[in-house]
């Protein structure tokens, strides 16, 4: 008898086999390049320009350690041309079926290259970090960077008549990244031994390269029991914490009754939003001067 968590895959694959083929495009279709989260949507479109169509797999404040495509979504994708993956669960469950109606697809892993640090111990989230390593690589805007000529390189592999343009904006898109970087070196430096409070451990790369330290409420990807609770308080006060993040995708009242208990802001930013270089901008401002008003992306 087949288990409640295989049947919509092996539906999925029914529909898929149906179809025979991947969505037909129309003639003035661009060829479609996937990436697994709206960030590297970002970045992908400045290097690929008006050339190609970049589409993310995972919708608007969906969470992405828990996201479950349906037979629709997969299909919708079936067409793409290349894939840029980052390691979330999800993946490997769809991969064998885009491969299937699609065989010519160009699997790109955006963490080749770049030493991933370990996930905050304490704070593994078995959903987000199976290898008990920290993938929220792209909230560096030097792993960004490297990233980004990662995906140019792919880019060009793939559609070698357009390798010059992919270049040319490769370029561009690397002096961004590194005026962000410059922005955020700017906004921090006056700081010493600032530490925050978040609901989920996503910042571990921004705060080891700006000198930052992120005090993580979420246990083991769960709410935290009120024993883990008061130690979380006592550390965040130890350290003068002055601000709590929450995260759209994460239940955030842990990071709340921290944030009333200390008398300090909370305030919300998705590090998985579409506009990245606004939401790192948001974040280095947030942190330099809490009790400003800043629009969150």
């Amino acid at each position: 008898m087949l288990s409640k968590k295989l049947f919509p895959f092996l539906l999925l694959v029914l529909l898929i086999a149906a179809c025979g083929r991947s969505p037909l495009p129309s003639a003035n279709s661009k060829p479609l390049v996937l990436v697994s989260i709206a960030p590297y949507q970002c970045l992908t479109e400045r290097i690929a320009g008006e050339t190609l169509d970049v589409q993310t797999i995972i919708p608007p404040r969906a969470n992405p350690h828990a996201f479950e495509p349906t037979s629709r979504q997969v299909l919708e994708i079936s067409r793409g041309q290349v894939w840029f993956r980052i390691g979330e669960p999800f993946e490997n469950k769809i991969l064998p079926l885009l491969l299937e109606n699609s065989p010519s697809l160009i699997v790109s892993d955006l963490r080749d290259g770049i030493e991933l640090q370990p996930a905050d111990e304490g704070h593994v989230c078995l959903h987000c970090s199976s290898d008990h390593l920290d993938r929220h690589i792209w909230l560096s805007p030097t792993f960004a960077g490297l990233q980004a000529e990662n995906i140019a390189a792919v880019l060009s592999h793939r559609f070698p008549e357009k390798k010059e343009e992919f270049e040319k904006n490769l370029q561009t898109c690397l002096a961004e990244l590194k005026q962000l970087d410059l922005e955020i070196q700017e906004l921090l430096a006056p700081l010493q031994d600032r530490s925050f409070v978040v609901s989920h451990s996503a910042f571990g790369y921004f705060c080891r390269e700006y000198g930052l330290e992120q005090l993580s409420v979420e246990q083991e990807g769960k709410d935290p029991r009120p024993r883990h609770l008061e130690e979380m308080l006592a550390k965040a006060r130890s350290a003068h914490a002055a601000v709590a993040l929450a995260l759209p995708q994460h239940n955030n009242k842990g990071a709340q009754i921290i944030a009333d208990e200390m008398r300090v802001p909370i305030r919300m930013i998705d590090p998985y939003s579409a506009d990245y270089f606004d939401t790192l901008r948001t974040l280095a401002r947030l942190i330099a001067d809490p009790r400003r008003e800043v629009s969150a992306p």
